[in-house]
């Protein structure tokens, strides 16, 4: 017969154990319950299995590989005599869905436009019912139905470790056309503002080169241009405030021709005809005058002078010629 401290040790060890799975696994669902007594199996029971402490290595999960693999890998945007000569059923699956696709419109994916990165592929049935890349903007992610256009674009990608290139037709509204050209517009952007730039310094350096001119030749070509347009106040104006004296603006004057009506008003026979001349040349407000040059008479001056001969020297040359 047992004694008193085994029946009361016995007695509580059933309570603690019923205490423990009460507090314990009472709490829990089957799963996580499952899942509790497996792990502590594997982990106090199971030494010495597979990807257990003291067993063999676990062996790799297999994946599972399913028909969206298969297409991702077996399919090509432009599918040759070469890709329809593969005869496995990967092959078969990818072309029955590339024929499947309709190839007059393709969709473009703009999301790295800054990067030049642009990604294409053809339209669904679904996109053609619904008009997406023809009647609607052809980028992915805009609706746009307004100001649409049609672009040829030289698609250059990269397929199946190749490089490849296909002329393709888009349909995108302006805002997605910005995108779709956003390199060659910076670079035309580059170029205004690069000829805008130098037309500026161009100015600069002719201002400097002004300022830095001759006074009198300043002031010359002020005055010309004053007299040209018909302010002839401002000019007596500038010539009284100093640097051109009256010899320097009478010999500019002299220099400037009068304008062909003066000139041909004054040309007449009679005074009465020059009056009128002139006086009609003045209601009808100052012309535009025309400024001359002077004559380069160099050539003629350094001609050697040629000996005249007389009327006898010329007789006696011409008998000389017909007898002789």
């Amino acid at each position: 017969m047992a004694n008193f401290g085994e029946t009361r040790r016995s007695a509580f060890g059933r309570a603690q154990a019923a205490q423990h799975y009460a507090t314990t696994l009472l709490g829990l669902n089957a799963a996580d319950r499952h899942r509790k007594l497996v792990n502590d199996y594997l982990t106090y029971y199971a030494r010495g299995a597979p990807g257990q402490p003291g067993g063999p290595p676990a062996e790799e999960p297999r994946t599972v590989r399913s028909d969206a693999d298969a297409l991702r890998e077996h399919h090509r945007f432009i599918r040759t005599d070469q890709d329809d000569g593969d005869h496995g059923w990967e092959a078969r699956l990818a072309k029955r869905y590339y024929d499947r696709l309709f190839k007059e419109y393709a969709i473009v994916d703009l999301s790295f436009y800054k990067e030049s990165r642009l990604g294409m592929r053809w339209r669904t049935q679904k996109e053609v019912v619904s008009g997406k890349g023809q009647f609607v903007c052809g980028a992915k992610g805009c609706e746009a139905a307004d100001g649409l256009c049609s672009y040829e674009v030289n698609f250059a990608y990269q397929e199946a470790g190749e490089r490849k290139q296909a002329l393709v037709k888009l349909r995108v509204c302006p805002a997605c056309a910005f995108k779709l050209n956003y390199r060659k517009e910076k670079q035309l952007q580059k170029a205004v503002d690069a000829a805008a730039a130098r037309k500026r310094k161009r100015e600069r350096e002719e201002a400097a080169a002004l300022e830095t001119a001759d006074p009198l030749v300043r002031e010359a070509l002020q005055y010309v241009k004053r007299y040209t347009a018909g302010d002839t106040a401002a000019g007596e104006g500038a010539a009284g405030e100093g640097g051109l004296g009256e010899e320097d603006l009478l010999r500019a004057a002299r220099d400037v021709a009068p304008p062909p009506a003066a000139a041909g008003g004054g040309g007449g026979s009679s005074g009465a005809g020059g009056a009128a001349g002139a006086g009609g040349a003045a209601g009808s407000g100052p012309a535009p005058a025309i400024i001359t040059l002077p004559a380069d008479n160099s050539v003629w001056e350094s001609k050697p002078a040629q000996e005249t001969a007389t009327a006898e020297e010329e007789m006696d040359a011409y008998f000389e010629g017909l007898f002789m």
